[in-house]
């Protein structure tokens, strides 16, 4: 009997240490990368970024210049357009319209993986960051110049392309089973945790705490070390545009960092505890001994 119990508890405790490594990125990516308020929190020092300013000063140029019918009078006014898009993303006005970007490109891309149709409909699987927030500050500034910017040009749904994948099913599923499990996720790491304590026998039980503490603790370590080196492999190859390639990797930095932070404070809680428990377990040890 007390072999069965020693099994069963070995196996809870492996569900439980399990458990905690799918919880953490399951939990992050509901938290930050699903979430709008949060991904544009993250991502918002971007904008004072010169490796940010630039691309996005690249594409509206493009995008501006791409409304004029002559291209012998677009080349000409290229250069112009450049150096008004230059001072833009150096000013003050564009901190808050990169956040008006990310939000509108974010609620959109969420609304793709989660297949809200009612929302906004999936473009072959791309997610892009649109320009329209800050074309109409460029269009003025040039119209103040003289230059023949037409009206309306703000409305034409230009952007940077930050991912394009030919996987957008499989990612909505993924996405879905997340929106399952989340929830239940942590709860159910603790109940397995708090199980394995229980059919450990009685001298056991703060030993079989101990160790799932110190094996979570272990793999929080491991998570630190490779989660975000999976991450960049993943978005390595993916099918993005010249000026947006510099924007997603330095996307992806950002939103690093609270998975990052996340993950320190899980190792903490986690080696807290289980040096707590093995404490424990040598004061009970040797008050019996007494």
């Amino acid at each position: 009997m007390a072999g069965v119990r020693s099994f069963l508890s070995g196996v809870l405790v492996a569900l439980a240490v399990l458990a905690a490594v799918v919880t953490m990125p399951a939990r992050y990516v509901e938290g930050t990368v699903l979430d709008t308020d949060a991904y544009v929190a993250a991502t918002a020092p971007l904008a004072h970024e010169i490796t940010t300013q630039d691309a996005v000063a690249e594409a509206l140029t493009d995008a501006v210049t791409g409304q004029i019918d002559s291209g012998v009078l677009a080349g000409a006014l290229k250069p112009v357009v450049g150096e008004v898009a230059d001072v833009f993303v150096r000013s003050d006005a564009f901190p808050p319209a990169w956040e008006e970007a990310g939000r509108q490109g974010h609620a959109s891309a969420v609304a793709v993986l989660r297949d809200d149709s009612d929302v906004v409909e999936a473009a072959d699987g791309v997610v892009t960051l649109p320009l329209d927030p800050f074309l109409e500050a460029v269009g003025q500034a040039l119209r103040n110049r003289g230059l023949p910017v037409p009206e309306g040009f703000a409305t034409t749904g230009a952007d940077v392309v930050l991912y394009a994948s030919d996987d957008l099913s499989t990612a909505q599923s993924a996405v879905a089973a997340l929106d399952r499990w989340t929830p239940w996720a942590l709860p159910a790491t603790v109940l397995l945790a708090v199980l394995a304590a229980l059919v450990a026998r009685p001298g056991r039980r703060l030993r079989t705490v101990a160790v799932t503490g110190a094996l979570v603790a272990v793999a929080m370590l491991l998570l630190l070390v490779l989660l975000p080196e999976a991450v960049h492999a993943g978005f390595a190859g993916l099918d993005v545009g010249e000026s947006g390639r510099q924007v997603l990797d330095d996307t992806v930095d950002a939103l690093l960092v609270p998975l990052r932070t996340q993950l320190w404070w899980a190792f903490g809680v986690a080696a807290a505890v289980g040096v707590g428990a093995a404490v424990a377990g040598g004061v009970v040890r040797r008050g019996r001994a007494s």
